[in-house]
Order: C-alpha cells, then sequence, then structure tokens
C-alpha cells in the first residue's frame, strides 16, 4: 500500500532519512519514532507529496508518486496534523466545511461517542473543549471521511491515559485501514505493526 524504495531526505546539514526503504501491507500500521526535530513530521509529508526527497522513489497502492498522480493518490488519504489550525470554531462547523453527508455524520457521531466524547460536548466550540477533546473530534471527524491510509502526527500528544485507551480501541476497530504515524508515546507506539527510529 505505501512502499519507500531507497529515499533520501536532507535539509541542509540534518539528514531526515538516507536509503529509507520499507514497504507496508495494506491493514498495516508503521509508527515514526524518535525525538523531536529529527523529521518525523517531513515522512508524512513526502507521502503526502507536499515535499520531494532528494532521491529514491515513494509508491501509494502501487504506483510511483510523481506530479500526475498526486491528486488521485491524496484522495486515498487522511491526514491529522500535529497543530490542528482549523478555519473553524466547532465540530459542526468542521462537518459542513468538510461537506458531510448523512453517513458521513453518521459515522462522525458514532466515532464521537467511540472517542469519549459526551452528548453535552458535541456541539461545544473549540474554544470551550480541552485540547484533547478538539484533538478527538478532529480525529473522529478524519476517520468519518472513511479513507483507506491515515497519516497520523502525534495523534494520542494531547490525551490523557483514558482517551489513549480508547483512542487505541477505535483504532485496532477499523478494518484493512493503512496507518502511518509519528509518536513519542510508549503505549500508541507499542501497538503499532512496526516501527521505524529515527
Amino acid at each position: 500500500m505505501i512502499k519507500f524504495e531507497n529515499v533520501s531526505l536532507r535539509f541542509g546539514e540534518l539528514v531526515i532519512c538516507e536509503n529509507l526503504s520499507f514497504d507496508l501491507d495494506q491493514g498495516g500500521s508503521l509508527c515514526l519514532s524518535g525525538p523531536s526535530g529529527k523529521g518525523k513530521s517531513s515522512l508524512l509529508k513526502l507521502i503526502l507529496g507536499i515535499i520531494k526527497p532528494d532521491s529514491g522513489k515513494i509508491f501509494i497502492d502501487g504506483k510511483e508518486l510523481n506530479a500526475t498522480n498526486i491528486f488521485d493518490a491524496r484522495k486515498k488519504i487522511v491526514w491529522l496534523p500535529q497543530n490542528i489550525h482549523l478555519p473553524v470554531n466547532s465540530g459542526k462547523e468542521l462537518t459542513e466545511l468538510l461537506d458531510f453527508q448523512s453517513e458521513n455524520l453518521e459515522l462522525y457521531h458514532h466515532y464521537l461517542d467511540q472517542l469519549g466524547i459526551a452528548s453535552n460536548g458535541k456541539e461545544k466550540l473549540f474554544t470551550e473543549v480541552s485540547g484533547g477533546q478538539k484533538q478527538r473530534m478532529v480525529m473522529a471527524a478524519c476517520l468519518s471521511l472513511d479513507k483507506p491510509i491515515l497519516l497520523l502526527d502525534e495523534p494520542v500528544s494531547a490525551l490523557d491515559d483514558d482517551s489513549i485507551d480508547q483512542f487505541i480501541h477505535v483504532i485496532n476497530g477499523l478494518k484493512g485501514k493503512t496507518i502511518v504515524s509519528t509518536s513519542h508515546n510508549k503505549r500508541w507506539i507499542e501497538q503499532c505493526s512496526s516501527i521505524i527510529k529515527l
């Protein structure tokens, strides 16, 4: 589903990766771990085609990523960035921005329940909820898009232990999703099927 073939990336003197190769099958989960500033988020941006590698090839669903097919590849991907800055003020506005239809809305409320967002918190403004609640509301929206590839940048960074357990339970219940994440969290890292340390 996602394949890196001898991928190298550097920013000036900072080497992010050199001849990195891996092959993540559909339904697999890979965690990129390592200290802050090592370039974990940059590897997710390579998959999205936001930045290009200095050398090597990246394949999404069997096709080499290039300028011709990048937009088709992105249609298969949901990206949850580490720092969430949205042009909306609530979960309701977020679902309107994403033009959710009834099926998506049903999934959204299902995932909110699964992630422990109480009914009285669903309609609150983002300024009225904690960072962890906002993160879970955005997660629920991302999952409701029901795309085959999830890119999760520090997905549990703002969550307490109980919320992390809830999120892991939800992720483990997904069928056939291919997940690439970054994390410092031991509990999250241990539940992934593969780990690459930078």
